[in-house]
């Protein structure tokens, strides 16, 4: 009798589990094409784009060739082959095409850089621009830092942030121009147990902060965590969780750690995240087919559909209120395949919409 009980509950959990796990890969998904306005492939990039950062004079930089076998992806032998590049856009002169920067330093490979999540801190004294770099070195994950050159188009390579505890690192946010928070979408590194950790769904993501000194875990147990963001008063720090299809809204304490104060339940997986500058709306790229990702990532010619949403706060002063979420941008994969990062331009209404490992969209926000 009771063997009976134990036996069907346990084939009811697994059941339960598998049935959550097809819900989160989108496959019962079907999409219905559209656009804010008029969009355009910007042609130089083809080995993604994976996220953008946006400075206060409109100029956005794109990392571009990111090699996430780490996560445990079986991956076409091109995108295993990407080299990292960081790449210039100009949203003043949207006409114009993007720009790959020259990076320099005399303890930087270029070789071996890997570039995934990207994040700049501008010093409002000095007007110096910091630019913190995600990379998946062969050997370690690396955050690298950069001082950003206009004139020149160039990054000079100031650092390389290494730690045991940067584990799986995706996405990197600055609170100054030493100071940032990042996040490991995992533990396991090793394409079966990586594998079997996102399958059991097992909470192994988690926040780090870097003082600039030393590094300590502020959010733990999260499900691939992935893209960070700051708020513009530095106040709140948003999480992307594709698995959990939400973005965590987290208050910062004093002393830097982490409370959760908001859920945001969107129904579709996102990847990373950008803050708008003037109100703090929340502009996400997402997945909303995932099984089909990971077709795109072993076969770089088959397409997933790619999707951006807009969270616009109801009281821009009190984010953890009220909100309105839309849908901007949805597309079948045949223009845009995998989007991972949607940066507004709000004073010429320009959107560039990122992919993990093709190409780069530039759209006129015409309406949505």
């Amino acid at each position: 009798m009771w063997k009976k009980v134990i036996i069907t509950v346990a084939v009811l959990v697994v059941l339960q589990h598998i049935l959550t796990v097809l819900y989160i890969m989108g496959f019962h998904k079907r999409i219905y094409q559209h656009y804010p306005g008029p969009c355009r492939i910007i042609p130089e990039i083809d080995s993604g784009s994976e996220n953008i950062a946006l400075l206060s004079n409109g100029l956005a930089l794109i990392s571009s060739g990111c090699n996430p076998v780490h996560m445990g992806f079986v991956l076409d032998n091109e995108i295993l082959n990407h080299q990292g590049n960081i790449f210039l856009f100009d949203f003043n002169h949207p006409e114009k095409n993007a720009t790959k920067l020259k990076l320099t330093g005399k303890d930087f490979e270029y070789a071996r850089f890997s570039a995934h999540g990207i994040d700049v801190y501008e010093d409002k004294k000095t007007g110096a621009v910091s630019v913190f770099v995600v990379n998946h070195r062969r050997d370690h994950e690396v955050i690298e830092v950069f001082q950003f050159d206009h004139k020149s188009l160039t990054l000079h390579h100031k650092k390389s942030v290494i730690d045991p505890i940067m584990r799986s690192v995706n996405d990197v946010t600055a609170v100054s121009s030493d100071a940032f928070y990042f996040t490991n979408d995992g533990y396991s590194t090793s394409f079966l147990t990586r594998n079997l950790e996102t399958f059991l769904m097992l909470a192994k993501g988690n926040v780090v902060y870097y003082d600039g000194k030393k590094m300590r875990k502020v959010a733990d147990k999260g499900f691939g965590d992935n893209g960070i963001a700051v708020s513009p008063d530095n106040e709140f720090i948003y999480v992307a969780q594709p698995t959990g299809m939400i973005i965590n809204v987290y208050e910062r304490n004093r002393d830097a750690t982490l409370r959760l104060v908001q859920v945001i339940d969107l129904g579709t997986a996102p990847d990373n995240i950008f803050v708008e500058p003037g109100t703090g709306d929340l502009w996400l790229g997402c997945n909303p087919v995932l099984h089909r990702l990971m077709d795109n990532f072993k076969n770089k010619t088959l397409t997933a559909p790619s999707q951006v949403l807009h969270v616009k706060w109801e009281d821009p002063t009190r984010v953890t209120h009220g909100y309105t979420l839309s849908e901007v941008f949805l597309d079948t994969g045949d223009f845009l395949s995998t989007s991972t990062i949607a940066a507004y331009h709000q004073s010429t209404k320009g959107l560039l919409i990122g992919t993990v490992v093709t190409k780069l969209a530039y759209c006129q926000v015409n309406a949505f």
